[in-house]
């Protein structure tokens, strides 16, 4: 199964993070970039990823955020973060979106489908 071809809402998981599923969150325009989250366990905080597939590689910051509530802005946000507009983005978002560390690409899931 080909999973380029992820949409918000799909469910990821990776050979190195364990059994919980990440959330697409946000796809990029050209469906090069995809933003996931999870909520952290016993907490009110979410940890994010991305997946860049013209690297191969999966996205990581270290950043366990409070995260969005799907209906907030989280859409505005990513939508200004995939265009380069970071002038009025919030810090938290710009924080958040800071991906210096990448490891392989290792998606053994989607929707529960190997």
């Amino acid at each position: 199964m080909s999973f380029r071809s992820l949409a918000l809402g799909d469910k990821v998981t990776f050979y190195d993070t364990g059994p919980k599923p990440f959330n697409v969150r946000a796809v990029s325009p050209d469906q090069r970039i995809v933003i996931l989250s999870r909520p952290v366990d016993e907490s009110n905080a979410v940890e994010y990823t991305m997946i860049d597939w013209e690297r191969d590689a999966r996205g990581l910051d270290g950043t366990f955020g409070r995260g969005h509530v799907i209906g907030s802005g989280v859409h505005r946000n990513l939508w200004r973060f995939f265009r380069g507009v970071t002038t009025d983005a919030p810090a938290t978002t710009q924080t958040v979106m800071d991906f210096t560390r990448w490891v392989s690409l290792s998606i053994s899931a989607v929707n529960g489908r190997p």
